[in-house]
C-alpha cells in the first residue's frame, strides 16, 4: 500500500529536475499499523493527483508549479515518537497547530546540505505565523547529527531515526523527501529531491505565507 501511495503521489508532479541521494540501508519497513490507518501509508489509494483540475491562482496550483505532488483526497499524517537531540521524545502530533515542513534528510547527502541555508532562512522569516520545519534525519549517530547541527547553525527541531523506521513509513527511499502537513495534521503536498530553487525565494515565501492563511 506504502509503494502505491508513492506513485500516486508522484505520477503527476510537475516536471522538474530534481537531485537526491539513495539512503545507505533502506528504511525500515512499514509497521502494520500505519499500512491499515487512515494515514499516508493507508488511504492513498483514493489519493489521486490534482495536477490536472487545480484552479489556477489556487494553492494547489501554486504547489504544483513548486515542484510538489498533491493529494486529490484528504490524507492523515501517520504520527510518530522520535528522540531529540536534547533526549525528550517528540510526537508529529505535538506539532498540530503549526504549518509543518517535515523533511527526511541526512548530514552526508549532497541535495540536503544545498537546500538548508534557504531553508533556515524560510523558518526564520514564517516561524513567529506558526511555520514549522522539522528535519527528521535518517539512519545516523547522534553525534555525527549533533555536530552537522551546530556547525550549520540550524534553528528548527532535529529527531533521530535512528532504525529507519519512519522514513519508510514515509517512504524517504530518496533523500531529501519533504512533505507539507497542515495545522490538522493533514498531508497537503510531497517532494522528493531540490531542484535548486531556494526555499526563501519570493514565490515559494508567498506559497508557505497564503498556506499559512488557510
Amino acid at each position: 500500500m506504502m509503494r502505491k501511495a508513492a506513485l500516486l503521489f508522484l505520477t503527476a508532479a510537475a516536471v522538474v529536475f530534481l537531485l537526491s541521494c539513495s539512503p545507505r540501508k533502506a528504511p525500515g519497513e512499514t509497521s502494520q499499523k500505519g499500512a491499515e490507518s487512515t494515514s499516508v501509508s493507508g488511504a492513498a489509494a483514493s489519493a489521486e493527483l490534482a495536477s490536472r483540475s487545480a484552479a489556477p491562482g489556487s494553492t494547489n496550483e501554486m504547489l504544483l508549479k513548486a515542484g510538489f505532488a498533491v493529494p486529490k483526497a484528504e490524507v492523515d499524517s501517520t504520527d510518530f515518537t522520535l528522540e531529540s537531540l536534547d533526549g525528550t521524545s517528540v510526537s508529529l502530533a505535538s506539532y498540530k497547530g503549526s504549518l509543518v515542513f517535515l523533511s527526511f534528510w541526512a548530514t552526508w547527502c549532497g541535495p540536503c546540505k544545498q537546500e538548508l541555508p534557504s531553508a533556515e532562512a524560510l523558518y526564520e522569516k514564517l516561524k513567529s505565523k506558526g511555520f514549522l520545519i522539522v528535519a527528521v534525519d535518517v539512519m545516523e549517530e547522534k553525534k555525527t547529527v549533533s555536530a552537522f547541527v551546530r556547525a550549520n547553525r540550524m534553528t528548527f527541531p532535529v529527531l533521530l531515526d535512528a532504525d529507519g523506521r519512519v522514513g519508510g513509513e514515509y517512504d524517504a527511499r530518496s533523500i531529501p523527501t519533504n512533505y507539507i502537513v497542515d495545522r490538522r495534521g493533514k498531508i497537503l503536498a510531497r517532494i522528493v529531491g531540490y531542484d535548486g530553487t531556494p526555499w526563501d525565494s519570493p514565490a515559494r515565501i508567498a506559497l508557505f505565507e497564503k498556506l499559512l492563511a488557510m
